[in-house]
């Protein structure tokens, strides 16, 4: 009997290896409902992205303003993701430090940007001091005292492009997750 039970062994330890292994590769070919939506979306929720932005064109120039009626900097970034990807915390130096969370990409060169990046620059004696959104083509919108929401250069030699300090990609606009 001993000799039987050593022989069934072998062959139940081989069909519990099988079985596991064929059970985590299913749970890779399978990806969650919520990777896979968002995953497939990136492109068109960069598009989104900057056409909810740019319909705040024009908008005035309001200290502490996150609503259509008036923004500043980081009131423009955090209402236009907000429903994408999450809330996004109020000052230009919070959105900045949220690249050393996981799933969010820190971007330093300009060349890298995609579209729907939020996009930082020094001007004031903080690390940040404001806060923008990328729309292609080396252009970014953001809002100012002086002229409310409206499209700049992101290399402009005389003001944003010396200012530059980097990027970040939020998970809703990330091609790869993790």
């Amino acid at each position: 009997m001993r000799a039987t039970c050593t022989r069934l062994r072998p062959m139940r330890t081989a069909s519990v290896f099988i079985a596991l292994i064929v059970g985590i590769t299913a749970s890779y070919a399978v990806a969650s409902p919520a990777n896979a939506h968002e995953a497939a979306k990136f492109r068109k929720e960069r598009r989104h992205i900057k056409k909810r932005a740019m319909k705040q064109l024009g908008a005035p120039y309001v200290y502490g303003g996150s609503s259509s009626s008036g923004f500043d900097c980081s009131g423009l970034t955090s209402w236009t993701y907000n429903n994408h990807g999450g809330g996004l915390p109020r000052r230009a130096i919070d959105q900045f430090y949220l690249a050393n969370k996981p799933k969010v990409k820190r971007i330093w060169q300009r060349s890298h940007l995609r579209k729907g990046d939020l996009v930082f620059h020094k001007t004031t004696s903080a690390r940040v001091g404001h806060a923008g959104i990328y729309i292609g083509h080396g252009n970014f919108l953001s809002t100012t005292s002086s002229s409310g929401v409206r499209v700049q250069s992101i290399r402009d030699p005389y003001y944003w492009g010396p200012r530059w300090v980097g990027a970040t990609r939020l998970p809703a606009t990330r091609k790869r997750f993790g």
